[in-house]
């Protein structure tokens, strides 16, 4: 429903409760806002959590040049969770928590021993591999089993709007010990060289990783485990150069878009996981442009960056066009709050004048 109509209606809807003998302060939006902050306050305290511990591994990955660790860590977490499955242990259970984290501990002696075996082969050729591997083992182990299609479905996009606090008092311990532990450590594990020494670090890295990875991906599932690694991350990189005030902006960053994410989902009932991955990488498109154009101010890089920023825009609507042809298009119903004259290219004469007859009865019902 377009924006304008989806305003006259809810005007109505009040109205006609209020002549019901309802008051008309208990008809506010206030209740209306406190109930959605009570649903999205724990999914977003939870996602606080995950932006501030996995920007700190991301920073990490960034410089190591190990950009789908992370993915590959969460898919053998993931397939761990899918062994537990398939054995019959409940999502979430103490069962599959310890498949995925025996899975990740694992993996993550596999990844502190592809950096020896990189001097001919790139190491991050080797961890697509592992990641490739891990997901197709997946689709096999649950092709045959009922309600498999919906238990990948959770596994890559999870459903971080049903987290509450129990699941924060669960992970947020978790992630303060780890989270400290590699600040602490940082600078030995940047310094570790080849050998057992270096292996032995490189272990505890990833393990610490693991650990974190196979929490989060129940949480969350494996596309947001990595936009909470990777992109917070990248924007703190691209202003700022101490690790300090990396981390800063990227944890900025990741709970505007968290909160953002959260939001629009809520707001247009979109499926929460798809939506936060979506804002994060908006948020990094962004995040670029300010820059660059903070950096070029020539008209001509402006320019540019806005014919960029536009045709992501409007790629973005063709996406979501094709995806969900019946649905609300953003583009059309910005378009129409900000002209509403502009109903008349895309509107029938019939739909023109109900959408008419719509805002009159609603205007009725708000001067009675």
């Amino acid at each position: 429903m377009r924006f304008a109509a989806l305003t006259g209606i809810l005007r109505s809807v009040l109205l006609v409760a209020n002549c019901s003998g309802r008051t008309h302060a208990s008809l506010k939006i206030a209740p209306l806002m406190s109930d959605a902050i009570s649903l999205l306050f724990p999914p977003f305290l939870v996602a606080l959590c995950l932006t501030g511990i996995h920007a700190l591994f991301g920073l990490e990955i960034l410089r190591r040049n190990v950009i789908f660790a992370d993915l590959a860590l969460a898919q053998i977490a993931a397939l761990g969770a899918t062994v537990a499955f398939m054995l019959g242990h409940a999502v979430g259970s103490a069962g599959s928590v310890a498949y995925s984290l025996c899975f990740a501990l694992a993996a993550a002696a596999l990844l502190a021993s592809t950096r020896q075996w990189s001097g001919r082969v790139p190491q991050e050729s080797l961890i697509g591999v592992i990641y490739v591997v891990a997901a197709a083992a997946a689709f096999l182990l649950v092709e045959k089993a009922p309600q498999g299609s919906e238990h990948i479905k959770q596994i890559l996009v999870g459903n971080i709007l049903i987290a509450g606090m129990d699941d924060l008092v669960k992970v947020a311990p978790i992630y303060l010990l780890i989270g400290g532990a590699l600040w602490m450590l940082r600078s030995r594990l940047a310094a570790a060289g080849g050998g057992v020494r270096g292996w032995c670090w490189d272990f505890v890295f990833y393990a610490g990783f693991g650990v974190v990875v196979t929490s989060s991906v129940s949480l969350a599932g494996v596309l947001m485990v990595f936009s909470f690694l990777i992109i917070p991350a990248m924007i703190g990189v691209i202003y700022a150069h101490t690790v300090g005030r990396q981390l800063m902006v990227g944890w900025l960053a990741g709970s505007i878009a968290s909160g953002t994410g959260l939001a629009i989902s809520y707001v247009w009932d979109l499926p929460t996981g798809a939506t936060m991955v979506c804002t994060f990488g908006a948020a990094l498109a962004l995040a670029a442009g300010v820059k660059l154009l903070m950096h070029h101010s020539s008209v001509r890089r402006v320019t540019a960056t806005a014919r960029v920023m536009l045709a992501i825009l409007f790629i973005a609507s063709g996406v979501w066009f094709a995806a969900a042809p019946r649905a609300d298009q953003p583009l059309l119903d910005m378009l129409e709050y900000a002209v509403p004259r502009a109903r008349t290219v895309y509107m029938s004469e019939g739909e023109h004048n109900v959408f008419n007859e719509a805002e009159r009865e609603a205007e009725r019902y708000r001067t009675l």
